[in-house]
């Protein structure tokens, strides 16, 4: 009771000092600098492409100009991909992109970019909303410097547009406190979520049966069954496709659209339903634990040693937001669903194996609890609030130089495949070779030649047909393999395949090269 009226009275006092004249001109500068962060260099940083953006930009020129998935899905709920399925939700989004910029690393880019601005403006106002102009500013300006966030806007990796639409399910159910039509965009956004990234499956019911419990005595009958069945809608072709996946009934149409047959369901790669039971459980939400604590899953496309997730600083202020978050709580309605989204997240570590993609759901609510103590502090030591402010600018300074530094080349979106591969194409050759150094190198000859998928599909030859991620051995002119096997009219190999083969051209970390000494 004491840490609840001392915190109320410390935090409660500065809500009003700022006035929306004054509100506006940190929130702009801040929106610009946060814009900046995510959108400059979005083709060079990263430079090149992962294979998962590839997929979900070959997948959308395919739907724009074919109407289906490379697999032939005429407009698939859930792309087919690489066997065990997509999301498909990016790729829809990417089209228009597509149809005005072309097959290019900008318009599949540029959908996570568009979002992740958007994301920075959702939760500033579901700050402000909970708490006040002023801590509204101090969220804003936590999310815009947050390496997770800035990372995550940067590649078109599918999973990254699911915090987007939970955050805006999050701030509708919030204002349905005082307008309960706002439970028809909740509906709406966490509807979407679901073709955002599976995940949303387990964390949807948790997070919905608590938002439910807290407002039953205000929910009106007619509008809460309204939107519910509204979310309903949105969401029966999606999870009809995970059940009938499951039950081995997949591959119809329902309401135009397709349910592809997978070659294996999403939820046994991710999931303790892959048969661990309760010691993969327990398992999972350690290996959480120590992602939080450690801010990496040793992926380094997902958090680089510089910044990690929210900085050194970062988790230990998110516990401490969380407790005082929890002791203002009767002080603090309108913050409950923040916390709902936050302890949904903490149950979902035990169903899903994770990794800092999979567990993405809770990473904003995190951002939002480390705003709480920083802005309690903030407001404490007034002038001096410049010190610790300047220490926060001076992290994001050696996050970003070392984030330039390792991604202007990292080997993980293979940088110069693009060019070596659009060179080739253009003499038209019989027979193409691929290196097997690229992980799924056939995805990316399908993207930079822009190969129908009326073609692909009738000469695709796949080494493991019913494999979860299956791998193409050719399609068409490209046939790809071990370097060493290597033949055909040009060959494509990383820099570190080169060996005896005679180079033409090389392309950033790839070479083009012939087997023969002519050069022709």
């Amino acid at each position: 009771m004491l840490c609840s009226i001392g915190v109320t009275q410390q935090m409660g006092r500065p809500f009003s000092l700022i006035s929306k004249e004054r509100e506006y001109i940190p929130v702009l500068l801040l929106l610009l600098l946060g814009f900046a962060l995510r959108s400059i260099y979005t083709v060079s940083l990263p430079f090149g492409l992962n294979q998962d953006e590839a997929s979900a930009g070959y997948d959308a020129w395919a739907l724009l100009n074919y109407g289906t998935d490379r697999c032939g899905n005429e407009l698939p709920v859930l792309l087919e991909s690489w066997g065990s399925g997509q999301n498909a939700l990016m790729s829809y989004i990417a089209v228009p992109f597509t149809a005005v910029f072309g097959l290019c690393e900008f318009s599949v880019r540029l959908v996570n970019v568009i979002f992740g601005c958007l994301t920075l403006i959702v939760f500033w106002l579901t700050a402000r909303l909970a708490k006040g102009r002023g801590f509204g500013i101090c969220a804003l300006f936590i999310l815009t410097v947050c390496p997770w966030h800035i990372m995550a806007c940067r590649w078109a990796l599918e999973a990254n547009l699911l915090p987007f639409f939970l955050l805006l399910g999050i701030f509708f159910t919030m204002r349905a406190r005082e307008n309960k039509f706002f439970l028809f965009g909740a509906a709406v956004s966490f509807g979407l979520s679901l073709y955002a990234y599976g995940t949303a499956f387990f964390f949807l019911p948790v997070f919905l049966l608590f938002s439910v419990f807290r407002l039953r005595k205000t929910l009106d009958p007619v509008i809460f069954c309204s939107s519910q069945l509204l979310f309903s809608v949105i969401a029966v072709p999606i999870s009809l496709c995970h059940l009938l996946n499951a039950t081995g009934d997949a591959g119809i149409k329902i309401f135009g659209f397709s349910i592809p047959e997978l070659t294996q369901g999403r939820q046994f790669a991710t999931s303790v339903f892959s048969g661990g039971g309760v010691s993969e459980a327990i398992a999972n939400f350690s290996e959480f634990l120590r992602i939080f604590v450690t801010q990496s899953d040793s992926l380094p496309f997902n958090s680089i040693p510089e910044g990690g997730l929210f900085y050194f600083w970062g988790p230990t202020l998110a516990v401490f937001g969380l407790i005082m978050s929890l002791c203002t709580r009767r002080d603090c309605p309108v913050e409950a669903p923040m916390r709902d989204a936050f302890f949904a997240g903490l149950i979902c570590a035990f169903l899903i194996a994770p990794n800092i993609n999979r567990m993405n759901m809770i990473w904003l609510p995190v951002a939002y609890f480390i705003s709480i103590p920083l802005y309690f502090l903030l407001i404490r030591i007034r002038i001096w609030s410049l010190i610790p402010l300047a220490g926060m600018i001076a992290c994001l300074g050696i996050f970003l130089n070392s984030y330039k530094t390792q991604f202007r080349s990292s080997e993980y979106f293979y940088p110069g495949l693009g060019a070596a591969v659009s060179y080739v194409e253009a003499f038209d050759p019989d027979r193409v070779y691929m290196s097997d150094y690229i992980n799924q190198p056939y995805i990316f000859a399908l993207f930079y030649s822009e190969t129908p998928p009326s073609e692909f599909i009738a000469t695709v030859d796949y080494v493991d047909p019913d494999g979860a991620f299956r791998q193409v051995r050719s399609f068409g002119r490209y046939k790809f393999g071990p370097a060493y096997k290597a033949n055909g009219d040009f060959i494509i190999v990383h820099r570190s395949e080169i060996s005896n083969y005679n180079v033409i051209r090389e392309f950033g970390s790839f070479a083009v090269c012939t087997a023969d000494s002519s050069g022709n």
